[in-house]
């Protein structure tokens, strides 16, 4: 699995329940998914800073660092409406 790929814990705005989603966190800080229990449309914004991760494939011919940007997460990431502009 990559470095980036992270089992994310969400709360629901709407029905308030918690639910885990496969995410990027080096992908878009912005993403719209819906709750598997509800089925409300959710806004997910990552915010805060991005951080910058190095990665060495060791034993790979020719291998070079990799540097990726990830955004670091709380325990569990509070949905929005999608609806509502910010």
């Amino acid at each position: 699995m990559q470095e980036s790929m992270k089992r994310q814990k969400i709360r629901c705005w709407q029905c308030k329940e918690i639910f885990s989603l496969l995410i990027d966190t080096a992908g878009e800080p912005t993403l719209t998914r819906a709750c598997p229990y509800c089925h409300a449309p959710l806004k997910l914004a990552f915010g805060g800073e991005p951080q910058n991760i190095i990665t060495v494939m060791r034993g790979a011919a020719r291998s070079q660092p990799q540097e990726i940007t990830v955004y670091q997460l709380p325990e569990i990431l509070e949905s929005s409406d999608p609806s509502l502009l910010h």
